[in-house]
């Protein structure tokens, strides 16, 4: 028998097998890279995949992202049906192309082409083959098994042709197998994944789902102009270049400058005047155009448009800076809620989103230049604890930005409840938000999303009948890292009856919600600090004595976090204080039953600590 006749009978009997199953089944994706001596590098990838049902048909509407400077093409589109014979051929005039809108880009030069091949009778098969040709990249390879998050993969593969003097650098996950080897022009890389499956984020604190994954990046490369990646300073160099000469503003703007700084006495003082000047005269749109989104427009054309993206505000920034002689550095860091981090060892564009560092006498100032809201040289959620590049040509080194403290994020809640003996209690509620909460708090304000009140009501206070009478935001200035509001109110459910009794369930802190450790699927990664603490002032107005139970007081410590409740009873005043506080951590799943303990030790303890009133 012929090669290619037993992997059709191997193909044709793994259909059979897998028609059986309930759930979308990637057969086979097979990635194949070329790269040739001119540098050009050509992709030609065909995949394989099985449609058992009507649910499962939106896969059959397929969209690959490309580039206007790359050569794309479909190499052709074909269903099968579940015996192996082709049903249906996709034709040219059903390929669609259209450029590339995503919520974040206001306009960007990607191109998404695609088509539409269904059948109508389960299973079917879908095969389909493209190829893309490129001159300028900065990865020969970024690849991963994982075709799409509810499809079950049985087999991926990626190989990679290079010339022998082309020098490389190489990350790939442990689980993939790997085989090297040598022709008499090139070096051959293969890797194949078996049996993969896209991990969900489990749920509150979860890390990012973990997938095999491979990178494979030259040591030279043409992007525009030449790099390197044989270091983070030579990488920087690059970066530096390729921005060269964007941080001139004009002539009007430089005098614009020069008159809203006159008088000023520090440093400091100019970098925050010149800060919320960018602040209230631009906005964040994202352009995504050029070299791939990496080069940034010049600092003359924010002065123009008044927007632009965080590279184009970060070099605006910048610029304005350097007209009146302060120096700073465009810093590129992968940003994102989740912390994702670089890998230190591999130099390449492994960033996402730019901010500026501007070294003072005493300390450095962090600027976040998309935000219109956020306070100045605050390092918020998005960017906190992670390494960043400072790009400062051969100078260009690593820094690590920032963390959350404890005391930055703190969340504190003051009650005040005034009980009697109808059914309706007053009650004043203060909180002072920091962190997270802070941040959003921030950005409702000033985008006016709503009513600001209702949503602290809801988030907040945690009663479902409670009905503002008063409220009163506090301390909302834009030098200020927390956010105060005051609210005054009443609520008819402090107290429930039961029977002969009458119950108060005091402890308002929220506890995430954890998996089983047997449903546990990844990691906890907790990004930064979680701090709240809540202290209730219960005063009792009863026309006769009542006997007040109280719960016993708890503490809970571990290298997780703190939880503490303590109840302090004097006559007709109650005291009640609740803290939570989790670390900043990493917990691996071999740990995690610990840390579920942990969890509901606290939550078991809240449900039985009843006020009881006789």
């Amino acid at each position: 028998m012929t090669i290619q006749f037993i992997k059709a009978y191997f193909l044709l009997l793994l259909l059979l097998l897998l028609s059986l199953q309930s759930f979308t089944q990637v057969l086979d994706d097979a990635t194949f890279i070329s790269i040739n001596a001119d540098r050009k590098k050509s992709i030609r990838r065909k995949v394989i995949l099985q449609i058992n049902n009507k649910d499962e048909n939106y896969l059959s509407h397929v969209e690959i992202r490309h580039t206007s400077k790359q050569d794309f093409s479909f190499d052709y589109a074909k269903v099968l049906d579940q015996d192996g014979k082709v049903v249906r051929k996709l034709k040219k005039n059903e390929v669609f192309s259209r450029h590339a809108q995503s919520n974040q880009a206001f306009y960007q030069d990607d191109i998404i082409s695609g088509f539409d091949l269904f059948w109508n009778q389960y299973p079917y098969i879908i095969e389909y083959s493209y190829t893309q040709v490129e001159k300028e990249y900065l990865y020969y390879a970024f690849w991963s098994p994982i075709y799409d998050q509810e499809a079950f993969t049985v087999h991926s593969s990626l190989e990679v042709h290079l010339p022998l003097n082309f020098d490389f650098q190489k990350k790939s996950s442990d689980e993939l197998t790997y085989f090297h080897s040598k022709s008499q022009s090139n070096s051959i890389l293969k890797w194949d994944a078996f049996h993969v499956k896209y991990q969900k984020q489990n749920e509150l604190l979860s890390s990012r789902p973990v997938f095999p994954q491979v990178k494979l990046i030259p040591k030279e490369f043409i992007y525009s102009i030449h790099g390197s990646t044989e270091s983070w300073s030579s990488f920087g160099t690059w970066m530096d270049q390729l921005n060269s000469g964007s941080t001139n503003i004009t002539s009007n703007e430089k005098e614009k400058i020069e008159n809203l700084i006159n008088g000023l006495n520090t440093k400091e003082e100019i970098i925050k005047t010149i800060y919320y000047y960018l602040q209230d005269h631009t906005k964040y749109i994202n352009v995504s155009i050029d070299v791939g989104g990496l080069k940034s427009y010049p600092a003359s054309y924010v002065c123009e448009k008044k927007y632009g993206d965080c590279k184009a505000l970060t070099t605006y920034m910048k610029g304005m800076l350097q007209s009146v002689g302060i120096e700073s550095f465009y810093t590129l860091v992968k940003a994102g809620v989740q912390k994702k981090p670089i890998d230190i060892n591999l130099p390449s564009q492994q960033f996402n989103h730019v901010i500026l560092m501007v070294p003072i006498e005493s300390d450095t100032i962090w600027l976040e230049n998309t935000s219109n809201c956020l306070p100045f040289n605050y390092i918020g959620k998005f960017t906190q604890d992670r390494k960043a590049l400072v790009v400062d040509g051969e100078n260009s080194h690593l820094v690590h930005l920032p963390k959350l403290t404890i005391n930055d994020v703190l969340v504190e809640k003051n009650f005040e409840y005034m009980i009697s003996e109808n059914d309706s209690s007053n009650i004043k509620v203060n909180i002072t938000l920091r962190g997270e909460k802070f941040e959003k708090s921030r950005y409702s304000i000033f985008k006016d999303e709503g009513d600001f009140i209702e949503e602290v009501a809801r988030n907040h206070v945690d009663m479902k009948d409670f009905t503002i009478k008063n409220q009163v935001i506090i301390d909302n200035n834009r030098d200020s890292t927390s956010l105060k509001v005051s609210l005054t109110g009443i609520s008819t459910s402090v107290i429930r009856k039961i029977g002969n009794l009458q119950v108060i369930q005091p402890l308002k802190l929220t506890i995430p919600d954890f998996e089983k450790p047997s449903f546990r699927e990844t990691n906890v990664s907790i990004n930064y600090p979680i701090n709240e603490q809540h202290i209730s002032e219960l005063y009792f107005n009863f026309s006769e004595k009542k006997e007040i139970t109280i719960p016993k007081n708890i503490i809970i410590e571990n290298n997780y976090g703190i939880y503490k409740a303590k109840f302090l009873l004097n006559e007709g005043h109650l005291t009640i204080t609740e803290k939570l506080l989790f670390y900043d951590n990493k917990i691996n799943l071999e740990e995690y039953s610990e840390f579920y303990k942990f969890i509901s030790q606290i939550k078991n303890y809240k449900k039985k600590s009843a006020i009881i009133l006789k």
